[in-house]
Order: structure tokens, then sequence, then C-alpha cells
């Protein structure tokens, strides 16, 4: 299964409309968040646009959580976690945060196949053990230019795209 994996949209809706077109496009049949969707308003569009399933994360930018909970009730095939998530798709465990440090910890731990979170706006990729610990990178194009990440459960790898 091909997973799309976006973090820190800092409410670019016009990146993340891209970013979601090109996951679409390269077969990605599900989407992990790891956080900073920032406004309620980018929450919907990125329902409205993407199909899929999707689990998501809040970052340190989501104030009204309760309204994000709330909106997540009432929308198909999402699950809104809270600050972290453990998840299984395609027999893969995998971990979402937005901080590194709760990602650092979840790697530690040795108990997952996949780590992923944000905060850092950087894309990163790297293999500790059997885990994969990743970064997306930014979708808002602020710190750096606009990325995201594509997961393949099939062989626990991960390639970062650029916009």
């Amino acid at each position: 299964m091909l997973v799309a994996i976006l973090s820190d949209v800092h409410d670019n809706t016009t990146n993340l409309l891209a970013a979601l077109a090109e996951a679409e496009e390269q077969g990605c049949r599900h989407l992990l968040f790891t956080g900073d969707m920032t406004m309620l308003s980018t929450f919907r569009t990125l329902r409205e646009e993407w199909q899929y399933g999707m689990d998501l994360v809040f970052g340190n930018n989501e104030f009204n959580r309760g309204d994000f909970f709330r909106l997540a009730e009432l929308m198909p095939d999402t699950r809104l976690h809270g600050d972290e998530a453990d998840i299984t798709l395609a027999d893969r465990r995998i971990y979402l945060s937005h901080y590194p440090h709760l990602a650092a910890q979840a790697l530690n731990s040795g108990q997952y196949d996949a780590v992923f979170y944000g905060h850092t706006h950087t894309a990163h990729r790297q293999l500790v053990g059997r885990t994969l610990l990743a970064n997306p990178g930014e979708i808002c194009g602020v710190r750096s230019k606009p990325s995201y990440a594509v997961y393949n459960t099939d062989d626990n790898s991960l390639h970062h795209y650029t916009l």
C-alpha cells in the first residue's frame, strides 16, 4: 500500500491541493498527517479533497482542538488521534507525532516498523535497525521547498517529493 505523508501545512491550501493531487496520481490510498494544519478550514479542505482514509495527529498550531475532534467525527474514514498515534496499516505498526522528541521515544522502543513526525519543517529519512524514521518536510514552503513523502508498506520504504 502506498501512503501519503504530509506535515506543516500552515494553511497553505494551494500547496496542500497540489500535494494531494500528486499523491493520488502516484497511487497513494491512505494519508498520514503529522500536524500543523492550523485552521479548521484547512482540515475541511483536506477531507473534501482526499477521498481515501486518513490518520492525523495535532501539531502545535491547532488551537481549537475540540472543534477539530467534532469535525473529524463527522468525516468518514478519518481518525484524529490527538498528540500521537499508534496505528497498524497493511500489517505495519506505525507511530505518528508532530514532535521529534516523542518520535525519538517511539523509535527507541523498538516496537514500530515506521515512525513519522513533523515540526522541524525539514525532510528527513533514516533507517535505525528495522525502523524507518522520517519527516515528510513542510507543505507550507516557508522554511524550505514544499515537500511530502510517500511510504510503501510493502517494503517499509519512503521517498520524498518536492512540489
